[in-house]
């Protein structure tokens, strides 16, 4: 307390009601002393928000993706952008806390993430923290996309925040942040919740993971857009050799939903009930009672998603009789992983044993 108090994360708010000693000193979040800023990468957007201590976003800027540019190059971009905005926010250093970056894929030791299978290896030997640390002069910490949007929903909770749920991030790819007790749950290497390597289709399309069927291959927009370059009648549909980019296609695709073309309705039909078959598994080995399903890939069509799997764990959830399992859709905008960055800083920063450590 006496830390939060020095460091002007909190400030006394009055005096609460007495119950016969002395009257209770009441304490708020100082929400206009400090900030954090969060980045997402994705092949097709890169999102940085500016949040206050609150969770509460104050500024969104939008980027083309990352693409196949090469990692230090978009680093630099990034770094520049950052700046522009906490200057014209009139911000310094010292009032920011850090910077989130939400990123995808395959963890490896000290390194940066992956961003997508296409620029796996390029991504995966880049040390996206110290490249951006260097650039920018702020403290960057780096966290799987999914993780950094279910501690955002933790966050943000306050006291009522569940303290045992799953976070299911769809954007190009899917992925999921597993939060047990109030803290991520990340495996033997923090590559925990990775269920778009979860196979649904065994003698489905192959994987960049070496894998058959997987649902990356056919749950998240980018395994749609695999369908429809599988099936000669669907690629003449929503692609016709144009050489269209992953983005391009799936928007033929959306546009199809919303026009009622039944081959568009059947995809994201069969893209839901698979997302649906992963997630039971899901709920069955952790016993949840909570899913939230997030994230831009959802906002087409989400509750579609959602009625899906929330009768998929109706039906056939092992402690269905035991206890309900809720199914909510959640923030499916584009900013979402951004502003979960944005928090994971303030989650890491400013728990009581890393205050002293704060830059």
């Amino acid at each position: 307390m006496k830390e939060l108090l020095s460091e002007g994360v909190i400030i006394e708010a009055g005096r609460g009601q007495s119950t016969g000693g002395k009257p209770p000193t009441l304490f708020r979040l100082n929400t206009g002393v400090l900030y954090s800023v969060g980045v997402s990468l994705d092949s097709a957007r890169v999102v940085i928000a500016l949040c206050g201590l609150n969770g509460k976003l104050i500024e969104r800027v939008d980027l083309p993706g990352h693409g196949s540019e090469p990692p230090p190059d978009v680093m630099t971009r990034v770094a520049k952008s950052i700046q522009q905005l906490l200057a014209r926010r009139g911000l310094t250093r010292d009032s920011v806390v850090g910077v989130g970056v939400a990123s995808t894929g395959r963890r490896r030791g000290s390194l940066g993430w992956g961003a997508y299978e296409e620029m796996k290896d390029v991504w995966e030997a880049f040390d996206i923290a110290a490249e951006l640390r260097s650039r920018c002069g702020l403290v960057v910490i780096v966290e799987n996309d999914a993780n950094c949007v279910a501690l955002g929903a933790f966050w943000a909770g306050g006291n009522d925040a569940p303290r045992d749920f799953v976070t299911v991030y769809m954007s190009t790819g899917i992925g999921a942040g597993i939060v047990i007790a109030g803290a991520i749950f990340r495996g033997a290497s923090d590559n925990a919740g990775e269920i778009g390597h979860i196979v649904v289709e065994p003698a489905g399309l192959e994987c960049w993971c070496g894998s058959r069927g997987c649902l990356e291959t056919v749950g998240p927009p980018k395994g749609i857009v695999l369908q429809v370059r599988a099936d000669p009648e669907l690629f003449a549909l929503f692609d016709g050799g144009e050489a269209r980019d992953e983005a391009a296609v799936y928007a033929r695709v959306l546009k199809g939903l919303a026009d009622g073309v039944p081959q568009a309705e059947a995809l994201i039909d069969l893209s839901a009930r698979r997302v649906a078959t992963a997630l039971l598994g899901v709920v069955n080995a952790l016993d949840l009672d909570l899913i939230q399903l997030t994230g831009p890939g959802f906002a087409p069509a989400g509750e579609r998603y959602r009625a899906e799997l929330q009768t998929a764990v109706d039906r056939a959830a092992f402690s269905r009789r035991v206890h309900p399992v809720a199914v909510q859709l959640g923030r499916t905008g584009p900013d979402v992983a951004a502003m979960g960055a944005a928090s994971v800083v303030f989650h890491s920063s400013l728990t009581p044993h890393h205050l002293s450590n704060r830059m």
